[in-house]
C-alpha cells in the first residue's frame, strides 16, 4: 500500500470505521472464525476453521483500502475490532448486477448493542456519497430476522430470494436480495 492513498475512516457516536489492516487477523479469527454462531450467517468462510484464512482475508482487504464507495472495513470500539462492514459489486445478485452490494458481521460479545445498525448506516451513506450510486443491494439468509431487521429499518427493501452456496453451513441456502434507494436510505442523524 503507498504511504500516500488516502485512508478512508469513518466516525459515528460510537464507532469507527477504518480499513482493515493485516494485524486485524486475530480479532478476525476469534470473533468470526472461530464462532460459528457468526460465521453460519455468512456465505464465504471455511467452517470449520482454516489456519491463515484470517490473516489471508485481512492482507487482501489491507491491499485495496476503500475508495470511491468501495471496500472493506474494520469497525471499531475503543480502537477495538468488534466486526466488519464490506460494500463492493457483487454480479450474482438477481436484479441487482453492478450495484454496491452490503455484507457485515458483528462479533457476539458486541451484539445487542445497536453496534450493527450504527457501522452499517455509517457505511451506506458513504457508499451513496463517495460512488453517487442510486442505490444498494444486500443478501440476507431468509431466516436472519435480526439482519433482515436492521435492513429494514435503514430502508432496504426484498426485491427476490436467490440460493446460494453456504460454505460455512456445507449447503445450499435460501437468501433475500434486499434493495435500498437512495431517497429511501434513513441517513444517520449527526446525533447518530
Amino acid at each position: 500500500m503507498s504511504g500516500n492513498r488516502e485512508q478512508i475512516r469513518l466516525a459515528t457516536r460510537r464507532l469507527v470505521l477504518r480499513p482493515l489492516e493485516p494485524g486485524d487477523a486475530l480479532a478476525l479469527e476469534a470473533l468470526c472464525g472461530r464462532d460459528f454462531a457468526v460465521v453460519r450467517w455468512l456465505t464465504s468462510p471455511p467452517w470449520p476453521y482454516e489456519e491463515g484464512s484470517a490473516e489471508a482475508f485481512a492482507r487482501a482487504a489491507s491491499a485495496t483500502p476503500p475508495a470511491n464507495g468501495a471496500g472493506e472495513f474494520a469497525i471499531t470500539l475503543g480502537g477495538v475490532v468488534i466486526g466488519v462492514v464490506a460494500i463492493k459489486a457483487d454480479e450474482t445478485l438477481p436484479g441487482e448486477e453492478g450495484l454496491p452490494t452490503l455484507g457485515y458481521w458483528i462479533g457476539r460479545p458486541f451484539q445487542g448493542f445497536g453496534y450493527g445498525r450504527e457501522a452499517v448506516a455509517a457505511a451506506c451513506a458513504w457508499a451513496f456519497e463517495a460512488s453517487g450510486t442510486p442505490a444498494l443491494a444486500a443478501r440476507v439468509f431468509v431466516d436472519n430476522i435480526r439482519s433482515q431487521g436492521l435492513l429494514n429499518a435503514l430502508g432496504f427493501t426484498a426485491r427476490g430470494r436467490m440460493t446460494s452456496f453456504a460454505r460455512p453451513l456445507g449447503e445450499e441456502r435460501e437468501s433475500l436480495v434486499m434493495h435500498c434507494e437512495r431517497a429511501a436510505f434513513a441517513w444517520p442523524s449527526a446525533a447518530a
